[in-house]
């Protein structure tokens, strides 16, 4: 499919707004959305999937990465900033697929009023990327120069910004619960998302932040930060959880359409992406408006991108573990068994044995 025969986004500047914010949508084919839960799942021209992404590059990705050409579907990108607004477009159905962290889902479950391994989860997991052995972890923890923070046991008494649910929290709950404090013993300043902690912690105004380095990094050239412990030292995958709802997968053609997805995405990241490091990079530049040197470590952190399976009971070992992490330091109202909203029933789609 020519650039041509597409809807393009209107892709611009990345908004850091505090709140959610729709910035752009991209049609890859013209067709409308239907309910087609009783249909045959064979011709899928009248399906619309919502892929709510959290930063405009996303958009951009689908429209030039050729592994994504001719879908007979219509895929939508909206781009919801945040996890709690990503988790109630996903609710009120205004998503299908919301690109969030691979443990909000378990947090999610965590919170629940009723026990969802006994009533049926309300949104699950099928799908995660990692970027293991990236040169810059994400999520990770940034600390300012001057705060006297040189392990994690010295962020008692300090200012320390995080954000509710995603990898954010959960790097947040994991690095309290490692240090053995709780919110009682730091100041813990709640920001509505990664990006609003993010420039308090360059502006000065905390001590400490989880963040990735591109949005902090202006703070981290200067030498005014530096970055403490990354994901994989805190036992978190890292990289982004793909999230749905189970009605979505009980319509057999959104279904159908979410296995072609995620056998593409599956390849995106292990094959286009690091294969087209020119394209990729000047994406970043022109879409995220961010410096060249930013831009070049943002692709050298995507290509070591891959899905994994979220069926991997080594994987789910990890996520049971953040999530009593975070009822340990009050963060989540129970300590479940959360490996119910884990649903691989994509799999074998995103990453073929």
């Amino acid at each position: 499919m020519s650039s041509s025969d597409r809807t393009r986004s209107n892709v611009g500047r990345f908004l850091t707004a505090l709140t959610a914010t729709v910035l752009s949508t991209s049609l890859l084919t013209s067709c409308s959305s239907s309910d087609s839960s009783n249909d045959t799942p064979d011709d899928l021209s009248g399906i619309t999937l919502t892929f709510a992404v959290q930063s405009a590059e996303y958009a951009a990705f689908f429209e030039q990465a050729d592994v994504f050409d001719d879908l007979p579907y219509t895929l939508e990108t909206p781009v919801i900033v945040g996890p709690s607004p990503q988790l109630a477009a996903l609710r009120s159905k205004a998503s299908d697929v919301a690109l969030i962290g691979d443990n909000t889902a378990a947090f999610e479950a965590a919170n629940a009023d009723e026990d969802w391994a006994e009533t049926g989860p309300e949104v699950v997991t099928i799908g995660g990327a990692s970027f293991t052995g990236s040169p810059y972890p994400v999520p990770a923890l940034f600390v300012r120069t001057d705060s006297g923070i040189n392990s994690i046991d010295d962020l008692r008494g300090k200012s320390f910004a995080y954000t509710q649910g995603g990898n954010s929290y959960a790097a947040y709950a994991k690095t309290l619960a490692d240090a053995g404090l709780t919110p009682d013993d730091i100041n813990p300043v709640l920001m509505p998302d990664t990006m609003a902690g993010a420039a308090a912690f360059v502006a000065g105004e905390v001590d400490a932040v989880i963040a990735a380095y591109w949005v902090v990094s202006q703070a981290v050239d200067s030498g005014e930060a530096k970055q403490l412990v990354g994901n994989e030292e805190l036992g978190i995958p890292g990289g982004a959880g793909f999230l749905t709802r189970p009605d979505v997968l009980r319509d057999n053609k959104r279904l159908t359409a979410l296995q072609d997805l995620f056998s593409r995405l599956g390849k995106f990241y292990s094959d286009w992406y690091p294969r087209h490091e020119a394209e990729v990079v000047k994406i970043y530049q022109d879409v995220l408006k961010v410096s060249p040197e930013v831009a070049q470590a943002n692709f050298d952190n995507g290509k070591h991108g891959r899905l994994y399976r979220v069926g991997n009971p080594e994987f789910i070992a990890k996520e049971q573990a953040l999530v009593d992490a975070a009822y340990s330091i009050g963060g989540v109202k129970h300590n479940r068994d959360i490996s119910v909203v884990f649903n691989p029933i994509l799999d074998e789609f995103s990453v073929p044995e």
